[in-house]
């Protein structure tokens, strides 16, 4: 099939075609508030994401995420019976996929946690030197505020608990009260001291105690939880998806490859990075989010990769940003489906839907970038290794 001869089977395929419909109107009010433990950018909408594992999968299919940026499409692939794989180079990334796909199976568990990490938090907190605390750090918080925060993290990382790890990355930043730093934005970390000046909003610049949030935060993260299956298998990982090969042969892939240099991956979380131990967050979004010509190799070397692992005739849905404003590339999508059926081989182009990014799906709003997606449902056609 010719790359520009899909519409046609866009609109008659049923059984290939994206339902549009499926993700009309925002999903905020009806989705699991795991999804609203930590703010990220450039996220797949939920309900597009629970749209497309129902398409392309059946139960007990193993579905494979690369690029799984917060784990939204792990955890509905997860909630719906599918099995999951899912990688990411962003550490903040792989630690929110990590706490969706093995959170509490109660909130009684989660309490009782935070029980327990208190009291080795209170005495790590005695050790805490803020002197080694970068001063663009420190800029954030009260000074025991953030004494707390760096105690309770050290305590969570060494424990594993990445479901409050991720609360907690949940509540480092915004003026509201329910949250831990002055005056602040909630996804993108910058002060906003000129719109609430200390000596207006005095309240804003006190000590604020970090259990009594983090037990509020881990209340609404359990408002709306679906039946979860902990049986099904779950794998999650922090690896390059063009090197990483999954454990076992996947029925389906369906991911979104970061838009090129068209969000700012690293520079928008590098506080919570920060906390997670990556210091260099400009040599992140080197990584993560890639010029044109690097992402287009990469893009090659996962087609490559995933031939490999998905199984004879298994789909492989991408949905891409339209352009790369930046680099003044258009039409990626045209750019990737070249990539993977005529350099790689192997793949043909069943179907492809493009629909605009309305500003309200956009975590920073009227940010200036891909205006337009596409889904692109490719099929591979070649023997996978693992048959």
């Amino acid at each position: 099939m010719a790359i520009n001869d899909t519409a046609d089977s866009v609109r008659t395929n049923a059984n290939t075609s994206v339902s549009p419909s499926d993700w009309l109107g925002s999903a905020w009010q009806s989705e699991s508030t795991f999804h609203q433990l930590s703010p990220y950018i450039g996220k797949t909408k939920s309900s597009m994401a629970a749209s497309l594992v129902a398409r392309f999968s059946k139960k007990g299919d193993t579905i494979y995420d690369p690029f799984a940026g917060c784990g939204t499409l792990a955890f509905e692939a997860w909630a719906a019976g599918r099995n999951i794989v899912a990688t990411d180079l962003s550490p903040y990334a792989n630690i929110l996929t990590k706490a969706k796909l093995f959170p509490y199976r109660r909130i009684e568990e989660g309490q009782r946690d935070i029980e327990r990490a208190a009291a080795l938090a209170a005495t790590a907190k005695a050790a805490v030197d803020l002197r080694t605390i970068p001063r663009w750090v420190r800029e954030f918080f009260h000074p025991e505020t953030l004494r707390e925060i760096i105690a309770w993290n050290a305590v969570l990382t060494s424990q594993k608990r990445w479901f409050l790890l991720s609360c907690l990355l949940g509540i480092l930043h915004h003026q509201r009260p329910g949250f831990l730093s002055f005056p602040s934005s909630h996804t993108v970390p910058y002060l906003r001291v000129k719109k609430f000046p200390q000596i207006e909003y005095p309240e804003l610049y006190e000590y604020r105690p970090l259990r009594d949030r983090l037990e509020a935060k881990l209340e609404r993260a359990f408002r709306r939880v679906p039946n979860l299956d902990f049986s099904v298998w779950r794998h999650s990982v922090s690896k390059s998806a063009d090197a990483y090969r999954p454990p076992r042969e996947v029925d389906t892939l369906i991911s979104s490859p970061p838009y090129m240099r068209q969000l700012d991956y690293g520079r928008d979380n590098r506080l919570r990075l920060w906390f997670l131990g990556c210091f260099d967050w400009r040599g992140l979004d080197d990584s993560i989010s890639p010029g044109q010509d690097e992402f287009l190799l990469l893009m090659e070397k996962c087609f490559r990769k995933w031939r490999k692992v998905i199984r004879r005739n298994g789909y492989c849905v991408l949905v891409v940003g339209n352009e790369c404003n930046r680099e003044g590339r258009q039409n990626l999508p045209f750019d990737v489906v070249q990539v993977a059926v005529e350099k790689v081989g192997g793949y043909s182009l069943v179907s492809q839907y493009s629909e605009a990014i309305p500003n309200d799906r956009r975590v920073r709003r009227g940010l200036v970038g891909s205006t337009s997606e596409t889904i692109l449902v490719l099929r591979n056609l070649g023997e996978s290794t693992e048959s």
